[in-house]
């Protein structure tokens, strides 16, 4: 296995996808329990170099603050993966998509940190990383938010608990089953073993 700094390097030397309109980015931390899964980062993403860096982040990190974690903490001790490494460019709402192919070549880099880190909680951040963990895109929000699940993936089993896109483009999480079921996943994020132990409260 790679060491995580040849991991990072080969992964921001990455440039399979021709039709990504941004370079790598990566939230890769040394060690921890916890990781989180985002779709893809956007262009202020790229040009700051780490996930979550402009308005949706915004709002994932006010979430957090409910439960006790501010952000300069949640990036210091929670590996911040994604589905695509790279901005995949604008559609005519938001950002575009990345293709299967595009999901597939990016995959292996979100692999080898599960294997590295072997966490014990696995956190998803919106439909596409929510799919990756359910393996298909069909399902309902309000069915997976608010709930814990278990996985073997990459060898590795973890818990996971989903989160909905904080994207402002998301009218689902301003709904009143949305917020409900924000407020529960918060809660059993808040409540979990792993959580309370990389946060060090009880």
């Amino acid at each position: 296995m790679l060491t995580l700094n040849e991991h990072i390097h080969t992964l921001l030397d990455c440039r399979k996808c021709p039709d990504m309109q941004g370079k790598p980015v990566h939230g890769c931390i040394p060690k921890t329990k916890i990781i989180s899964i985002g779709q893809a980062p956007g262009v202020h993403e790229e040009r700051l170099g780490r996930p979550f860096a402009y308005t949706a982040g915004k709002t994932l990190f006010q979430w957090f603050s409910r439960i006790g974690v501010e952000e300069d903490v949640y990036r210091k001790k929670v590996n911040m993966a994604a589905v695509c490494r790279c901005f995949p460019g604008k559609a005519k709402s938001g950002d575009r998509k990345p293709s299967k192919p595009e999901i597939e070549n990016c995959r292996p880099w979100l692999g080898f940190e599960i294997q590295f880190h072997k966490p014990k909680l696995i956190l998803p951040i919106g439909k596409l990383a929510i799919a990756e963990l359910i393996g298909t895109e069909k399902f309902k929000l309000e069915d997976i938010v608010g709930t814990i699940q278990k996985k073997e993936w990459f060898g590795v089993t973890f818990d996971w608990i989903a989160l909905p896109h904080p994207s402002g483009l998301n009218v689902w999480n301003h709904t009143e089953i949305g917020k409900k079921r924000i407020g529960e996943a918060l809660e059993l994020i808040r409540s979990h073993k792993t959580w309370k132990e990389t946060f060090g409260y009880s």
